[in-house]
């Protein structure tokens, strides 16, 4: 059932300039047909009813979500966009990292994760390093300042990213306490339209993260690595069509 990108006949559009190469295959996987989708679709909706979200965990699923991938992307990239509350409905396990990094996968023919831990690996502290020798305003000063051998490398980076452009933390981040739930943050805190990576505990280390998106939570409470989080977002932001906030695109694309 495991289906890789090159059973895909893909139609090159513009999206494909921006690493998308599968953003619309034009048919089914091979052996597959519309219908056959369509009733795996309703297979893993019965089991979300079953299990919730931690069917996601399940082989099972996993292959069915690769083997689905033509049909997931026909819902996201239809002319009249599906609101985030239907594709949710249609599609639930795509809203989980595992998934959400497969998806990735299958879209640009890039590892998701791997690629993002690679790229601070080699060149995060190179940039770093520029910024403690090269402070290019005060508030990366302030951010070089505060840094040190406990924070986190790839928080470090946005953060004096987002000083050196002038983009305001706000704009792409949100603040929680450490110990708030999932239910904690979707009742008390204010979650914009467009993608946030919520940060729980020290900005400069933080313990968890969440990702919202259209003002409700889209990946819930998570306790993995902060690199995680970021490869979540941009997951998101590829995997959904979306284009970069203004007030935090130039700190998305350097990453990119």
């Amino acid at each position: 059932l495991i289906v890789a990108p090159l059973l895909y006949v893909t139609d090159l559009t513009q999206s494909d300039q921006y690493g998308c190469v599968h953003w619309q295959p034009e048919e089914p996987p091979f052996g597959g047909n519309d219908e056959t989708l369509e009733e795996q679709r309703k297979q893993m909706l019965q089991l979300h009813s079953y299990e919730g979200m931690t069917g996601a965990d399940r082989e099972e699923v996993c292959k069915l979500m690769e083997v689905t991938y033509y049909h997931q992307r026909q819902d996201i990239n239809a002319v009249s966009h599906s609101s985030l509350c239907s594709l949710k409905s249609s599609w639930p396990y795509l809203f989980c990292l595992k998934v959400f990094s497969t998806h990735f996968q299958l879209l640009t023919d890039i590892t998701l994760l791997t690629g993002i831990m690679e790229g601070f690996q080699a060149k995060g502290k190179r940039i770093l390093k520029f910024f403690e020798e090269k402070p290019t305003n005060n508030e990366v000063c302030a951010i070089v300042l505060k840094s040190g051998q406990e924070s986190s490398l790839v928080s470090c980076i946005l953060l004096l990213l987002m000083a050196h452009f002038k983009e305001k933390f706000e704009s792409l981040f949100l603040e929680a306490d450490v110990a708030a739930t999932a239910a904690d943050i979707q009742r008390t805190a204010a979650l914009p339209d467009s993608p946030r990576l919520i940060i729980q505990g020290d900005k400069m280390n933080p313990e968890k993260w969440m990702q919202s998106m259209e003002g409700k939570l889209v990946l819930g409470s998570s306790s993995d690595t902060f690199f995680e989080g970021l490869a979540a977002l941009f997951a998101i932001y590829y995997t959904l069509n979306l284009e970069y906030q203004e007030g935090a695109a130039s700190t998305m694309e350097f990453i990119q």
